[in-house]
């Protein structure tokens, strides 16, 4: 039994070994993000690296991230852009409306934050699916809004575990020191590893599939 303890592939080595992963997966993430800019292709490169370790075809964290990281590149900057004004807009919007009183102002609240989270949903596979996509923006929009109508709920845990770290920091008290802290050593990897075992599992993606297989 002791031997065992010792071997490569028992299972304690193997979770240990995972978390080690999703451990760099995360820093990788965080330190690629930290322009604001590059955070749609640091989300698409972490998406890659955790479909290669669910699918156990990972070779290296560091290397495949920063060999993801640089693919498609502009396109994931296009990506990055776009969220980064649509969610401005949206907390602007929130914010303002928060800052009116009466029933219409709660009813106009609630139509914003319900747009927003559809939007959300609507987009919510383009980053994860582009890394082996050979799609352009438009199309890889377009795949994500059609793939979002055959997987709703699926497309809402994606928003959910995606917008989970901010929450945290908006609505619980002292969130803003250790989030951020969990999310660059853990939480991005898991949250990452999450949403691409739950999209390989949905749609039946195979190790060597890309989203245009999906759909043909």
């Amino acid at each position: 039994m002791s031997a065992g303890i010792f071997r490569q592939d028992n299972p304690y080595n193997t979770v240990m070994g995972r978390i080690g992963d999703l451990a760099m997966l995360s820093v990788s993430w965080f330190v690629c993000s930290i322009p604001i800019v590059t955070i749609g292709p640091s989300t698409s490169a972490a998406c890659e690296v955790a479909r290669e370790i669910v699918e156990n075809t990972d070779e290296g964290v560091f290397r495949a991230f920063w060999r993801a990281f640089k693919r498609r590149f502009g396109v994931n900057m296009l990506s990055s852009l776009l969220f980064i004004a649509l969610f401005a807009i949206g907390a602007v919007d929130l914010w303002y409306i928060s800052r009116q009183t009466g029933d219409t102002a709660s009813i106009v609240y609630g139509v914003t934050l319900g747009a927003l989270a559809i939007a959300s949903m609507m987009l919510s596979f383009v980053l994860p699916l582009s890394g082996r996509s050979k799609l352009s923006w438009w199309e890889q929009i377009r795949q994500s809004a059609r793939l979002s109508l055959m997987k709703p709920l699926l497309a809402l845990g994606n928003v959910v575990l995606i917008a989970l770290p901010f929450v945290l920091m908006w609505f619980v008290p002292g969130a803003i020191v250790w989030v951020p802290i969990l999310w660059c050593i853990l939480g991005a990897g898991v949250s990452m590893w999450a949403i691409m075992y739950w999209t390989c599992k949905a749609f039946q993606l195979k190790p060597r599939d890309t989203p245009t297989d999906q759909n043909d």
